[in-house]
């Protein structure tokens, strides 16, 4: 399974920068684009595999299914609860600088409740996808 409470910022972070650049990416390329060096890039790395979400190979590094499947449950996550602070009365704005605070630390039984009793909506105030339900289902019955 797939845990949003699992994820650090720096995890995130990393992953989205592999996810960003198309993969593979080279552990070279990723530094100079995250703004470090090649050894912490590369301790990292090894540490995302350990936890399964990417792979390295000859030509770089690659997001697994449950990086990819993390990164689009964290971007659900995102837009619900965005969708959510909107509707009670939140600026688009600060809804979105609210839900980055919270997209990790919310229980996914809690989105669920959410997503729905709001009327399972389609996209975010920004007009993004939420694809909560099949993105959901992949997460619960991932491993």
């Amino acid at each position: 399974m797939v845990d949003l409470g699992e994820v650090t910022v720096k995890e995130l972070e990393y992953l989205r920068a592999i996810n960003d650049e198309g993969s593979p990416i080279s552990i070279t390329s990723l530094s100079k684009k995250l703004g470090r060096s090649a050894s912490s890039v590369y301790e990292e790395i090894n540490h995302l595999i350990s936890k399964g979400f990417v792979t390295k190979n000859p030509d770089g590094v690659c997001l697994t299914n449950d990086g990819k499947l993390l990164l689009e449950l964290v971007d659900n996550s995102h837009r619900i609860i965005e969708t959510w602070l909107v509707s009670l009365g939140f600026s688009v704005e600060e809804a979105c600088r609210l839900a980055s605070k919270m997209e990790t630390t919310m229980p996914i039984e809690v989105l669920r409740k959410l997503y729905e009793n709001m009327g399972k909506p389609n996209s975010c105030p920004h007009g993004k996808p939420i694809t909560f339900e099949n993105t959901a289902l992949k997460a619960v019955g991932a491993h």
